[in-house]
Formats: structure tokens, C-alpha cells, sequence
């Protein structure tokens, strides 16, 4: 079905024994497709086929490779049209091998390795920096003085000497720097990033004809709403003090404001807001107002525009309770980046800390080449948006991250007896940078074009093996089959390389929702929150162990549960070897009275829900952050986050009506009783796909079916 064309470029006879660039793959790993720049361009004469008319898209044989070619204006079939086409690309392996995991704490294991003493250090100065940073935010008033360039400390790599040049990557963007006179292999030197820079007038980048067609046009956000930054005044609510925090919402936007050092309730006060329609008052003021959510809600800190939880009470006010309360409390995990020993693989820590806490912020802008392309204003008009257009605006931010199929992208060779293992070792060989970049996939020894159908496939095989319980990383929950949960115990299964696994599994999570792809696993739901950094509460260790939850409920209702002989430890049993495990330091030697039961009850929900599972949990959420950016998921709820994962499932109203229990008030007339009737009408007929998917969501913890039958 492809014209052949004849080149000008070279003789006749090169045309089929004259030699190419293009190598042929075939052993398993990830290559590097790259244009040779230093190649000469081909010009070849075309036909136009029988049938195509002006605008519209063939396709030609030129040389060893198929282009797609644009009819011209004012060209009929048959006419000749003379094309030139680039340099053959040059198939680059990456020969570095698996990038090693490096441990942010401890020795190491499970595939992982200490910190040497070097990275150490740079993070020590990073870590420096970024406090102070953090201090002077804290001192800012509430209209923050015009953002100035950030400084950063960076480390000369081995073998680099002055003026010479090396890659650092910051803020998840890749730069060159020049090693300074007077610096060594070694040293740590600070760097003042240069702002983003234009394109000379009526310069425009270049497409290759040769892309995939679904590269063609991409999408642009040229149209975006442009942000802007208005000043609002409010009037200090009664009972707040200075340095204390009070909500309010603002053009829209759940905003968190700290009463300024000097202020007093009563008097007015500025702040500044990006919003992405701009009032006409140049000073808008703002009366306290409050949505009808109560309980956790998502705020914009003015001080530095950062994210953070607040947990509104039934007066609308902040609730400033510090102490554990089962009802009210929360947590979310903080997740701080580290450098690691191999460039390609960053490490980092994870932890627990109140949902309240100023140190539980995100941040609110998506930087790219130095240039903001998503900011807070934007992503609070986003968080309006239905779930269908939530994610057709997350994909749009995706494809302008994305890097251009003319500069390069990245095939991956995996054989089918052995897919799991060639998939690890080509997707930990790769750095940030080519997770960014297109993939295309073969199978070693199959014939086939990857023109989507071999990405799903083969995101769908790779997930079913490593989710599969059977390989010893997952568990199915023992709250609910159609779940997977993280096993405590992977060690044991994987004592050399279960943290390998983890953050490979993190990487293709990533890398799927960034492509539009599925994975083959459905993850208990508090692993959906702690991946969008939502509030973990008490309440979730129903869903995880519900005859562990209930006993721990128990205690609350007892006269005097010191009775019971309880200290701060649990006992946990892994193939027949029991092991007590100390919830807190010194735990053993503490006895659990009524006084510090909230602590107790507090130390469990922390062990069960982040501690037991801590080094494989960091690695996941490494892996899936070496990909998408963390501002663009706080549109979504974790509900929105598994369907946008694992898809829109096709729900079989007939079979979910045969095999529904009944109970209660309904336990007798089953599905004959006139409510129940009722129930499943409005769901057949006013429910659309998402709402049902929703709808079994609630019913079912999960909205996919089990991961190995019901």
C-alpha cells in the first residue's frame, strides 16, 4: 500500500544496495532513537495516488523507510511533487546498564545502597538552602514581594574540570553548566538558573515528515487562559490572633491566609491571588465566605502559593486541635527529594505528618524549559471541571511536557518468555529525560508496527505480572479482593531486588497515565491518597483490616483500658516467626492507660497505613514522580485518580443486579421489594457511565472487577 518514489540524492542502483543507518533491533533492552545532524537530507520524487486530494496524507517508501507526505494545494492525482526528506536516524543503546537505587537512610537492601558520602553532603547544602527559603516565606507578609531567581548548589561530577560543561537537572528540567576557574571534580558550586529565553522574531520550529501521525499536530496551549495576579482585602475575622492562620474563598479559590504580626480582628488587610480572570478593581475586597464542605479542604497559602490542608469545624472555622481525635485527625505523607549516588535515579523520604501541618504543602505551578505552564489559578479552574474534562486538560498539560518526536525517542525490545525481566532492565536504564519522550515497543521476533495497540499490550502484561500475588510484591486486601495491597513481607519474596520492582512499578504507573495507557491493577485506596497527598484518617483502617479496626474502636469504650496489659508494640507473624515490632521508641516499656490512648491509637494508624510498608511505598512514589508532576494531580480525588489508572470499566448492569446481596429492611424481598426496583431504574436510566462507575466505587471499595476473578 506504499509508493515508491525515486531519489535524486544518490545513483539509481543505491536505491536497493546502497547502505542505511538504520539498524536492525534485535536484542531485548532500551534504545535511543536520535537524527543525525550531520547527515545529508534526501530528495526523492513522488506520485500522487489514484484518490487523494489537496491536504489530505500519504504514504511513500523513501530509501529503507515509510513517510507520510501532505498533498499540496492546487495537485491532482498522478501529478509529481519532489520531496525532501531528513538524515536516516541513528539507533543509540543505552549500554549503562540498571541505574542503581540509592537508600536515603540505613544501609540499604532490597536493591538499594547507601549514600555515599559525597551525595550526602550536596543534599546537606540543598537541605540548607531550601530552609532558608522556607524561612524567609514564613516572614513574608501576605502580599509576597515580586519572585526573584532561585539559587541552587550543585556538584561538579567526576572528570569535569574548569570550563568544561555538565548536565544538572532542576526542577525537573535538564541544563547545561560551565564549570567555574577556580572549581574541581567534587566541589559544590552555586548556580543562578538564566530565565527562559524566546525564539528569535519570525523563527518557528521544524516537524519531521517522518513522525508518528498521531505527533503530527500537537496540542497547544497558546489559548490557555493567562493568569494574573489581582490583590484582594479582607477583614480579619473575630477571635483570630496574629501569626494565626484563617480560610476564606477568593475569586473561587479556597484560600489560607495568616493574620499579619501587627493586625488585629476587625482591621483590613491585603493579600495577592493569581486568578485566572482578572477583576477590574485594582483592590478587590472579600467577605469571609465558606463552601458547605466540612471537615478536610485544600487551600492556596498565600505567603509562597503553596498547597495546604486545613480542617474546617461547623462554625467554619480552623480547626487548630494538635492532639490525635479518631473522628477528626488526619495525615498525609511528605514526600522530600533527595540526590542519589546514579544521576539517572533520585532517592528521597517518606513520612507521616498531621494533614495541618506547614510542612504538608505542594506546590501549585508545573515548570517546563523555565517557563510556568500551569499555575494555581489554572488548577483551581481545572478542579471545577467535570472528570471527563479533567482529563482531557491533564492530557493536554502532559502533551506540552512532552519532548517532540524530532528530538528523539526511545524503543523498547522485550521477548515474551521473558518480559518482566527485559521491561525492568530497559525501564531502570532510563533517566528523567526519556520518560518524557515517546515510546514505541517490540516484542523481539515478532513482526509489527507499534501503532498503539503493542503500548497496551504491553503496559497491560507487564502490570498483571507484577501485581500478580504470586511473584510475592502484592497481596490481595484483606478488606477486599478486587484490591491489591503492598506486601510488608516483599523482602522475603525479593530479599535482593523487591525495591527494584516498587520503583519500576512507580516509573510505569507514571509513564501510563502521562501516555494515556491502563494499568492492570486496582490498589487498596489509601495508596491512591498517599499518591495525591490526601488526608489518610482513622477511618481508613476499616477498609485495610476491619476486625483490627473494630478492636482498636473497642478500647475507646472500655472503663479502663490499662486492664488489658497493653504496651506500645504489636506482633506480627511472617512464615510461622513472630516478631514484636515497637510502635514508638521505647515502646515496650510503655504501658497504654486512658491518657495516652490518642497516641496509641494514633501510632497504629501510622504503623499500618505508612511504616510497615515505608521503603517500598518511597520507591513507588519515586518512580511515579520521575514522570508526572505533582501539581497537575490535585485536580483529581482518588476516586478520579483509579478510574483515570485502571480506566472506565464496562459494568454489566444485568450481572451486578443477578449477584447483589441484599440486607436490612431488604433482606426478604431481595430485589422484588418496590425500592429496590426503584434503585436499579434510576441507575439503568439516569446514571451515565461515570456515575455508575462511582456508584460501584462506593459499593465495592473498587471500581474494576478482582484481580483474579471473583
Amino acid at each position: 500500500g506504499h509508493n515508491t518514489v525515486s531519489n535524486f540524492s544518490r545513483p539509481p542502483n543505491s536505491l536497493s544496495g546502497g547502505s542505511s543507518t538504520v539498524q536492525t533491533i534485535s536484542a531485548p533492552g532500551a534504545y535511543s532513537i536520535s537524527r543525525n545532524d550531520g547527515g545529508a537530507t534526501q530528495v526523492f520524487r513522488v506520485q500522487v495516488p489514484p484518490g487523494v486530494v489537496p491536504g489530505q496524507e500519504f504514504q511513500v517508501q523513501a530509501g529503507t523507510r515509510v513517510v507520510r507526505v501532505r498533498c499540496p494545494p492546487n495537485t491532482i492525482p498522478g501529478q509529481n511533487l519532489q520531496i525532501t526528506v531528513p538524515p536516516d536516524p541513528v539507533v543509540t543503546q543505552h549500554t549503562q546498564g540498571m541505574a542503581v537505587l540509592t537508600s536515603a537512610d540505613g544501609a540499604g537492601g532490597g536493591g538499594a545502597v547507601a549514600m555515599n558520602e559525597e551525595v550526602a553532603r550536596q543534599n546537606m547544602i540543598n537541605a540548607e538552602v531550601a530552609a532558608s527559603h522556607n524561612s524567609m516565606d514564613s516572614m513574608s507578609s501576605t502580599a509576597p514581594p515580586p519572585s526573584q531567581p532561585n539559587a541552587y548548589m550543585v556538584t561538579v561530577p567526576a572528570n569535569v574540570g574548569p570550563g568544561q560543561n555538565f548536565p544538572v537537572t532542576i526542577e525537573g528540567q535538564r541544563m547545561m553548566v560551565t564549570c567555574p576557574p577556580n572549581a574541581h571534580a567534587g566541589m559544590s558550586v552555586r548556580i543562578v538558573p538564566p530565565p527562559p529565553s524566546s525564539p528569535p522574531p519570525g523563527v518557528q520550529t521544524s516537524t519531521s515528515v517522518d513522525r508518528p501521525p498521531e505527533q503530527l499536530t500537537r496540542p497547544s496551549m497558546q489559548h490557555r487562559p493567562r493568569s494574573t495576579t489581582q490583590m484582594f482585602e479582607v477583614i480579619v475575622p473575630p477571635g483570630v490572633r496574629p501569626n494565626q492562620p484563617f480560610s476564606l474563598i477568593a475569586a473561587g479559590q479556597r484560600v489560607l491566609v495568616t493574620c499579619p504580626p501587627n493586625a488585629f480582628p476587625g482591621q483590613k488587610i491585603r493579600f495577592q491571588l493569581q486568578v485566572s480572570q482578572p477583576i477590574s478593581k485594582s483592590i478587590e475586597p472579600v467577605k469571609l465566605s465558606y463552601d458547605n464542605e466540612r471537615g478536610w479542604t485544600r487551600t492556596i497559602r498565600v505567603t509562597d502559593m503553596k498547597f495546604q490542608w486545613v480542617r474546617m469545624d461547623d462554625k467554619g472555622d480552623i480547626d487548630l486541635n494538635k492532639r490525635f481525635d479518631m473522628k477528626h485527625s488526619a495525615y498525609v505523607r511528605k514526600l522530600d527529594f533527595l540526590e542519589g549516588n546514579d544521576p539517572r535515579m533520585r532517592t528521597g523520604k517518606v513520612c507521616l505528618v498531621p494533614a495541618s501541618s506547614s510542612d504538608a504543602v505542594v506546590e501549585s505551578k508545573v515548570m517546563h524549559n523555565q517557563k510556568e505552564i500551569v499555575s494555581s489559578a489554572d488548577i483551581a479552574t481545572a478542579q471545577q471541571k467535570t472528570y471527563e474534562e479533567k482529563a482531557v486538560w491533564f492530557q493536554e498539560i502532559c502533551s506540552q511536557l512532552s519532548e517532540d518526536w524530532n528530538d528523539g525517542h526511545i524503543r523498547l525490545v522485550v521477548r515474551r518468555a521473558h518480559l518482566l525481566q527485559d521491561a525492568l532492565h530497559s525501564v531502570m536504564s532510563l533517566g528523567p529525560d526519556a520518560f518524557r519522550k515517546i515510546w514505541r515497543f517490540e516484542f523481539a521476533g515478532e513482526p509489527g508496527i507499534d501503532a498503539g495497540g503493542l503500548a497496551r499490550e504491553w503496559y497491560q502484561l507487564v502490570t498483571e505480572q507484577i501485581f500478580d500475588p504470586d511473584n510475592g510484591l502484592w497481596l490481595t486486601s484483606s478488606g477486599n479482593q478486587m484490591r491489591m495491597w503492598i506486601n510488608p513481607a516483599s523482602e522475603i519474596s525479593c530479599p535482593e531486588d523487591h525495591l527494584i520492582y516498587f520503583r519500576f512499578l512507580g516509573r510505569i504507573m507514571g509513564k501510563a497515565l502521562f501516555d494515556q495507557q491502563l494499568v492492570a491493577g486496582h490498589m487498596d485506596t489509601h495508596l491512591y491518597k498517599h499518591i495525591l497527598g490526601w488526608p489518610i484518617t482513622f477511618a481508613e483502617l476499616e477498609a485495610v483490616d476491619q476486625e483490627f479496626y473494630n478492636s482498636l474502636v473497642s478500647l475507646v469504650d472500655m472503663e479502663d483500658v490499662s486492664m488489658l496489659c497493653l504496651d506500645f508494640t504489636i506482633t506480627e507473624e511472617t512464615l510461622g516467626t513472630k516478631k514484636n515490632i515497637e510502635l514508638i521508641p521505647n515502646g515496650e516499656n510503655i504501658e497504654v492507660t486512658n491518657d495516652n490512648l490518642p497516641e496509641y491509637l494514633e501510632a497504629n494508624l501510622k504503623y499500618r497505613l505508612m511504616d510497615r510498608i515505608r521503603p517500598q511505598l518511597t520507591e513507588l512514589l519515586l518512580g511515579f514522580f520521575d514522570v508526572i508532576p505533582e501539581p497537575l494531580l490535585s485536580i483529581f480525588d482518588f476516586q478520579e485518580l483509579e478510574l483515570l489508572m485502571c480506566g472506565m470499566p464496562e459494568i454489566d448492569l444485568d450481572d451486578w443486579e443477578a449477584n447483589t446481596v441484599y440486607s436490612g429492611l431488604f433482606q426478604d424481598n431481595g430485589g422484588d421489594d418496590p425500592v429496590c426496583r426503584w434503585f436499579w431504574e434510576v441507575v439503568r436510566e439516569n446514571f451515565d457511565q461515570e456515575t455508575r462507575a462511582r456508584l460501584l466505587q462506593f459499593v465495592t471499595g473498587t471500581a474494576g472487577g478482582a484481580s483474579r476473578g471473583v
